[in-house]
C-alpha cells in the first residue's frame, strides 16, 4: 500500500518537475531582488496563502464533492452513497502530488505580486504612460480608444454587467480551470498547461510589465500630471467597482504595501493574456468552447479598455505574447507519445472523493 502511493506521487512530482522548478527558480529571484532592496513589507505570500488556500485545498474539494453527492442521489435515489468506497493508495499519492501543484502555485503567484509591487519603486515610477497613450491613440485614428469607448457603451447596467465580470466573473476564469486540469488531466497537458499559465504571468505581468512600465489610464493624471485626457471617462466610473479596486491599488502603492493582487502596471494586460490562454486550450479539445473563450478574449479587452484599466495595445500585446507561447509550448511537447485530447480524459479513480 505504501509503496503504491509512493510510486504514485513519485511519478507525478516527476512529471511536473519543470512546473515545480520555474515556480521555485522565479520565487528565488524575487527573494533575491526583495532582499537587495531590504523591502520585505511589499511581500504577498502570507496574503496568497491564507486566500488561495482554503480555495484550492477546501472549498473546490468540497464542490467536487457535492457534486457526487448530487449525483448519486439522482442516479440511484435508495443508495445514493453508493459510489462511495476508500481511496486507493495510488489515488492518494495523486492527490498528493496535486496538492504540491496547488502549492507551487500559490508560491507563484505571492512572487508574481510581491515583484509587480515593487517594479515602480526599481523603476523610479511609471515611465511609459505617455508614449503608449499615444500609441494607442495613434492606431485608434487619432484619438484615445478608453472615451470612445465609454461614449458607446457608458450605459450604467452594461458598465455593472462589465464590472462585475472583469473582477469576479474573471477570476473564476482564470484561477478555477487548473485546478480541474490539475486533478483530472493525464500526460503532458497537465504540464504544459501548468507551465503556460506560469509564463503568461511571467513573461506579460513581471518580465514586460518591468521594461515597458506604464500605470493605465486609471492613474494616467497621478503619474503624468494630465487628469483631464482620461478625466471623462473616469467620472463615469465613479463609485464602481473598478474604480473602488483602482483606489485600493493606488493606496498600497503609496503604502509600499503587497497585498491580494496588488501593484499596479498597465502594459500589457495580464487579464486578457489569461483569457487568451485559456481560450486557445479549449479550442484544442472543442470548437464550440473555443469560439465561446475566444469571445471572452474580445469582451476582456474592451472592458479592460473601457474601465480604465488598460490602453488597447495592452490587450493586443498580451494576445500576440500569448499567442507566441502558445505554439511554442505546443511545438516542445509536440514529441510527446500522448495525444493531447487522449490526455484530457478523467481518470476513474479521480471520480471518487
Amino acid at each position: 500500500m505504501r509503496n503504491a502511493f509512493l510510486k504514485t506521487l513519485s511519478a507525478d512530482l516527476r512529471q511536473m518537475l519543470p512546473f515545480h522548478a520555474f515556480v521555485l527558480a522565479h520565487a528565488a529571484l524575487v527573494i533575491g531582488i526583495l532582499t537587495w532592496h531590504a523591502d520585505f513589507t511589499a511581500t504577498a505570500y502570507r496574503q496568497y496563502a491564507a486566500q488561495f488556500g482554503p480555495v484550492y485545498f477546501l472549498g473546490l474539494p468540497a464542490i467536487l464533492l457535492l457534486d457526487k453527492l448530487v449525483t448519486g442521489v439522482f442516479r440511484n435515489p435508495k443508495a445514493p452513497l453508493a459510489w462511495m468506497t476508500l481511496p486507493t493508495p495510488a489515488l492518494l499519492g495523486h492527490l498528493a502530488g496535486a496538492a504540491a501543484v496547488f502549492g507551487s502555485f500559490i508560491l507563484f503567484m505571492g512572487s508574481f505580486t510581491t515583484f509587480k509591487t515593487l517594479m515602480p519603486a526599481m523603476r523610479g515610477g511609471f515611465p511609459y504612460d505617455r508614449a503608449q497613450a499615444d500609441l494607442d491613440a495613434l492606431l485608434f485614428g487619432g484619438v484615445d480608444p478608453g472615451p470612445r469607448l465609454m461614449a458607446l457603451f457608458g450605459n450604467p447596467h452594461i458598465l455593472s454587467i462589465l464590472e462585475w465580470n472583469y473582477s469576479v466573473a474573471w477570476t473564476a476564469f482564470a484561477f478555477v480551470p487548473i485546478f480541474f486540469i490539475v486533478l483530472r488531466a493525464r500526460g503532458a497537458v497537465r504540464l504544459r498547461y501548468c507551465l503556460g499559465f506560469a509564463l503568461v504571468w511571467a513573461v506579460l505581468g513581471n518580465l514586460l510589465a518591468y521594461a515597458f512600465l506604464s500605470a493605465g489610464p486609471a492613474f494616467y493624471g497621478y503619474v503624468t500630471g494630465d487628469a483631464a485626457r482620461f478625466g471623462a471617462q473616469l467620472r463615469m466610473l465613479d463609485n464602481g467597482v473598478a474604480a473602488t479596486f483602482q483606489a485600493y491599488l493606488w493606496q498600497n502603492y503609496l503604502q509600499d504595501v503587497a497585498g491580494l493582487g496588488t501593484g499596479i502596471s498597465a502594459f500589457p494586460s495580464v487579464h486578457v493574456g489569461v483569457t487568451m490562454m485559456n481560450a486557445l486550450f479549449l479550442r484544442e479539445f472543442s470548437r464550440t468552447a473555443g469560439l465561446l473563450a475566444f469571445a471572452y478574449v474580445f469582451v476582456t479587452l474592451v472592458s479592460s479598455t473601457l474601465l480604465g484599466w488598460h490602453y488597447l495595445i495592452d490587450g493586443y500585446t498580451s494576445i500576440l505574447v500569448v499567442l507566441v507561447l502558445h505554439i511554442a509550448l505546443k511545438r516542445l511537447f509536440a514529441a510527446g507519445s500522448a495525444a493531447p485530447v487522449e490526455d484530457l480524459k478523467p481518470s476513474p479513480n479521480l471520480a471518487r472523493p
